[in-house]
């Protein structure tokens, strides 16, 4: 099996049945990948503040038994561009070898460290950020739903998107559309519960409260797991349907945007837009299980 070496950077917040819960799950599910070398992760302020998300990262770490990958405190709000553990940590990891970056938190950390004098850019092999839009698309989870959800891992630093365009490092966009896609029912949290591990089961009895917020507030069949899509890029690529499109972040007077579309001239990623949803769940529940 050839490994693909991966960094994290996240922002978890959950925390006994409080805060969002998709970074958790995602995290999991990459530790329990054995087609990824995790050489580290670093927490980010992001769904709440850095001690939190730096406590709670450790925390999944230990959870998942994976005390052997490094856990770094990252940047502590937008736009922070001074040097850090995680800074000093992912450089180190970058002058090792070439390197993808998951980015499922704002892109702060990953911006201050790539925006360094000699940083070793060309060891990136990419970055798949959970962020961006299709230009018009707006975020409803279901229609009952009255106001929008933000592009709130790009919001948090819209800057940081623009600069690592700027340097020219390979991007993917795991945004809204694509992750949109996939649920987790309160069935795949009883069935995280009865048969699987420790870990399997603490996710499941975390993500009761989110559940039902989904539920309650947008009449959903569950809640969407977005970062997990990001992982699931590295994992199942053909089951993604993506475009090779150009972007462009701009303000439309009420927030900052990162869109792509084909009639943009701006720096081109690849922007994941359909899943194999039945595949990718499966494929997620097993590694999940297995926690």
């Amino acid at each position: 099996m050839t490994l693909r070496r991966v960094w994290i950077d996240t922002d978890p917040a959950i925390n006994a049945g409080n805060g969002e819960v998709d970074d958790a799950f995602a995290l999991v599910q990459a530790l329990c990948s054995p087609e990824l070398e995790i050489a580290g992760v670093s927490a980010v302020y992001g769904n709440t503040d850095i001690d939190h998300t730096f406590a709670m990262a450790r925390e999944i770490v230990t959870r998942a038994h994976r005390s052997d990958i490094p856990v770094y405190r990252g940047s502590g709000r937008g736009e922070e561009r001074c040097a850090n553990e995680a800074t000093a940590a992912l450089t180190q990891a970058l002058n090792e070898g070439p390197l993808t970056i998951l980015a499922l938190g704002p892109l702060t950390t990953i911006a201050a460290t790539l925006g360094l004098r000699d940083a070793p850019t060309g060891n990136v092999e990419e970055i798949v950020f959970v962020g961006g839009r299709r230009d018009g698309l707006e975020f409803f989870a279901t229609p009952t739903q009255m106001k929008p959800f933000g592009d709130m891992n790009f919001e948090c630093d819209p800057a940081a998107a623009s600069e690592l365009l700027a340097l020219g490092v390979p991007m993917t966009l795991a945004g809204w559309e694509v992750c949109s896609k996939m649920w987790l029912t309160p069935d795949d949290l009883d069935w995280l519960r009865d048969e699987g591990g420790e870990c399997a089961r603490w996710l499941a009895a975390s993500a009761r409260t989110w559940q039902s917020d989904w539920q309650r507030n947008f009449a959903a069949p569950g809640f969407t797991p977005f970062d997990t899509l990001a992982v699931g890029w590295l994992l199942l690529p053909d089951a993604f349907a993506r475009h090779r499109w150009p972007t462009r972040i701009y303000h439309d007077g009420n927030r900052p945007l990162f869109a792509a579309d084909r009639s943009f001239d701006g720096p081109i990623v690849t922007y994941l837009r359909e899943v194999d949803h039945v595949r990718f769940h499966a494929d997620l529940m097993r590694r999940l299980l297995s926690a």
